[in-house]
């Protein structure tokens, strides 16, 4: 990899880890961009050079983290809801708690449902399906997102595998 580009991921990561901290503490519209380069330890024109707005902090981490997870596993997307693809799901999910309680925390969710409404239709190729078709996929979606949400914001007290298997038996409900 290029230094320079190795380099910029650096800038990012630090910025992104940096903003979870700093939401552990306040509300996003009070964290200013001066706190979270120095948290960062980066130049403030290296927070400009990347990014926008704080939310695209947000919207970065949670793009990288969902192209990792496709990386790290070949999407099974003909049995999306399969036991196994949720299973590792939470798991994944869970090497995030950090992230993902700060977010809730935050009131952000929206955008991590967002992330994985996207994440699901682009890699199913729905785009350009017929709106009923995509109906059972974002049902999944919101479902999932539920799960995650509860989990996480009660402290996830129980195993990716107990998740799991509450998740399925909630859909015999």
């Amino acid at each position: 990899m290029d230094k320079r580009v190795e380099i910029n991921l650096e800038v990012k990561n630090a910025m992104v880890k940096a903003l979870f901290i700093l939401l552990e503490q306040k509300p996003l519209s009070d964290i200013t961009i001066k706190e979270l380069v120095k948290k960062a330890g980066v130049a403030r024109a290296s927070f400009y050079r990347n990014f926008k707005t704080k939310e695209d902090i947000i919207t970065y981490f949670l793009n990288t983290l969902l192209l990792q997870y496709k990386e790290k596993y070949a999407a099974d997307l003909a049995h999306i809801a399969r036991y196994d693809n949720v299973l590792r799901t939470f798991t994944y999910v869970l090497s995030y708690k950090m992230e993902f309680q700060s977010l809730f925390q935050a009131r952000l969710g929206q955008m991590f449902l967002d992330a994985i409404n996207e994440y699901i239709i682009t890699s199913t190729d729905l785009q350009h399906e017929k709106q009923l078709y995509k109906y059972p996929f974002y049902s999944y979606a919101g479902a999932l997102y539920n799960v995650i949400y509860y989990w996480i914001t009660s402290g996830c007290k129980e195993t990716p595998e107990e998740i799991t298997k509450a998740y399925f038996n909630s859909l015999h409900l």
